[in-house]
């Protein structure tokens, strides 16, 4: 008897520190599998290579496919696939979608002059530029890789690419578009049409999975690909952020915050707050609303620095007992008996030499627990305070939903692969003094690819649709108001080391 066909949905989900690929159920928009494995040769690079990126993307869709078919009584069809990436980083690659060199990270600042000078000529700054000043650089300073390249691509155009043999620029903000006329004024600055492939939205089908390209993923050739986006938005898309007043925790290396909100309340926090937020326009397809954000240059890597490089020597830290570990984080008071992590910086967490680089308090009773717990209530606290000004300036939010292991939705390799314990999930809504949801989806980035590859297949009539499936909450934590005073007290201890120290608190990833 022929097995029954179960239709899938396969995401790529390219991270700073790790590439993930997840398997969705088509119809229900439920996980079936996830997979992730190490992409960068180090979290702070500011080149990384991209065929280690897709020896990755190669291992872990093999992983979820075997997954998904020893689980599975049904025969597995995976009926289209999406890709995220970060960004603005640029992805030099060849005709045939290999790499023509290195991959200019996005907090690679080399190219700061030519951001000046494209921003002058096209009037707009930042995230608006995208790679183009990345590009320009590589141009000029890397003339035999520029040499070899048939493409200047952003990271998920870059793996598009690759997959369909298809060049575009993906991107829903008007802002960003390039007209004829600023073209020719980019051509005449040192870029060229590598650099400016056509403009297409996300979730677009802009081609077919190639033979090569097939038999290294495990799977036919002919599954079509969606146009993909950066991993910012695709976590807006895969936390469901369709409606004012949700927002999304991201975890990740960097980390970050985004909320959907009106345009009106957006415009009204610009002009309270000017440069507090980073405020952008959702996903076309959502409407008319606007998201508002800031990320941070290392809240995530804080915690990986501390359980990989500070405990890694620590018998109680190793490896087979990060599970126990993070229960006795989980089991601290808030404030852990006095052992705060000092803010991150807007320029980025680098790699200090002691624990007195990051943490101020530390005493001899502090175990690695302390500094585990510590790490995650410092990403947490710096969420809350950045968005504190704006939700007193009249910023309505009435949820954040979590995303990957940093914030204790998912699993991961450093609790030792168990899910965090549900008091580290209770702290972030303790700490946000909100409440905080955990969608079916974990990884709200390699959910929203998810979602892009369902509008693309014609699996969801739309975004909207898709979004909500995919984001369909699971579990709700409503804040402890008995904790409401050691809550206050720890984030303005951490709000005055903030000053002390001058750091900002929260950047835009230098994009």
């Amino acid at each position: 008897m022929r097995r029954p066909i179960r239709a899938a949905l396969l995401a790529i989900d390219l991270g700073s520190s790790s590439v993930k690929t997840l398997l969705i159920s088509a119809e229900s928009g439920a996980p079936i599998a996830i997979a992730r494995r190490p992409t960068g040769s180090g979290s702070d690079s500011v080149e990384q290579d991209p065929e280690r990126w897709w020896r990755a993307i190669c291992a872990a869709t093999g992983e979820v496919l075997t997954a998904a078919t020893i689980a599975g009584g049904e025969q597995l069809e995976v009926v289209a696939i999406g890709v995220d990436g970060h960004g603005p980083s640029l992805v030099p690659v060849r005709a045939d979608g290999r790499a023509a060199g290195f991959a200019l990270m996005w907090r690679d600042r080399r190219s700061a002059d030519d951001e000046v000078a494209l921003a002058a000529a096209l009037h707009r700054g930042g995230w608006l530029l995208g790679e183009l000043p990345k590009a320009r650089w590589l141009i000029r300073e890397r003339r035999e890789v520029a040499a070899q390249s048939a493409w200047l691509l952003s990271s998920w155009d870059a793996l598009t690419y690759r997959l369909t043999g298809v060049a575009v620029s993906s991107f829903w903000d008007p802002a960003r578009r390039v007209s004829l006329a600023q073209r020719s004024a980019l051509l005449g600055l040192g870029l060229d049409d590598r650099a400016l492939p056509p403009e297409v939205a996300p979730g677009t089908k802009i081609g077919s999975l190639l033979p090569g390209p097939a038999s290294e993923l495990g799977l036919p050739a002919g599954v079509p690909i969606a146009a993909g986006t950066n991993d910012g938005l695709a976590a807006v898309i895969g936390a469901g952020l369709t409606v004012p007043g949700i927002g999304v925790d991201v975890g990740g290396t960097a980390g970050g915050v985004a909320v959907s909100a009106t345009r009106a309340v957006a415009t009204h926090i610009a002009t309270a707050h000017p440069g507090l937020l980073w405020s952008g326009p959702t996903p076309t397809p959502f409407g008319d609303e606007r998201i508002l954000g800031g990320a941070f240059a290392g809240t995530g890597r804080l915690l990986e620095w501390v359980v990989t490089d500070l405990l890694g020597r620590d018998p109680a830290a190793a490896t087979d007992r990060r599970a126990d570990l993070f229960r006795a984080a989980a089991a601290l008071p808030i404030g852990a008996h006095g052992l705060v992590a000092k803010p991150i910086p807007s320029s980025g967490f680098g790699s200090p030499h002691s624990a007195d680089e990051v943490f101020v308090g530390r005493a001899s009773h502090h175990g690695p627990e302390h500094f585990v717990r510590a790490a995650i209530e410092c990403g947490a606290i710096a969420i809350a305070n950045l968005l504190a000004p704006a939700r007193a300036a009249g910023l309505p939010i009435d949820e954040i939903r979590l995303s990957g292991p940093a914030t204790g939705a998912a699993p991961g390799p450093l609790s030792g692969g168990e899910p965090v314990p549900a008091a580290l999930v209770q702290l972030r809504a303790d700490l946000f003094e909100l409440p905080v949801v955990i969608g079916q989806n974990t990884e709200a980035s390699a959910a929203g690819a998810a979602a892009l590859a369902g509008v693309a297949a014609g699996v969801f009539a739309d975004l909207r649709e898709a979004s909500e499936a995919v984001a369909a909450p699971v579990v709700r934590i409503a804040p402890q108001a008995n904790l409401r005073d050691e809550v206050h007290t720890l984030r303005e201890r951490v709000r005055a080391l903030a000053v002390e120290e001058g750091a900002r608190g929260a950047g835009r990833r230098e994009d």
